[in-house]
């Protein structure tokens, strides 16, 4: 995995769900509190979401990170899998991404998709 650490809030389905994923492959997790003028900013940002909803929590964060020009991605889990990855890996490659917060709906754990995605990352 291309992934050194996973940024990720403490709270909720979808953050347990990607905690689990990430230490289960010896990928560090580290505790995320938005706040707008923080340098703990992570190098990239990853926002799962499905059929391109988005919460506006959510999106706010990345329009934040978006706007300091960080590197963000926005993957669909309902969309075409291989492209999904291949997307991803080519983000993170070439913006050099070790360092990511993850970010999705709580919902999306219910997404059988949610589970290939992330069993596909290798």
């Amino acid at each position: 995995m291309m992934l050194e650490a996973i940024f990720l809030k403490d709270i909720g389905q979808f953050s347990a769900y990607v905690r689990e994923w990430a230490e289960q492959r010896g990928i560090e997790v580290v505790s995320y509190e938005f706040k707008p003028n923080d340098d703990q900013d992570p190098e990239g940002f990853l926002l799962i979401n499905e059929n391109q909803d988005i919460r506006k929590d959510i999106g706010e964060i990345y329009a934040h990170y978006s706007h300091k020009h960080i590197p963000t991605q926005k993957i669909d889990i309902n969309g075409t899998l291989q492209v999904a990855i291949n997307s991803f890996r080519m983000w993170a490659e070439k913006n050099k991404v070790k360092r990511a917060l993850v970010l999705g709906d709580d919902d999306l754990v219910n997404n059988e998709n949610l589970d290939r995605f992330f069993l596909s990352l290798k």
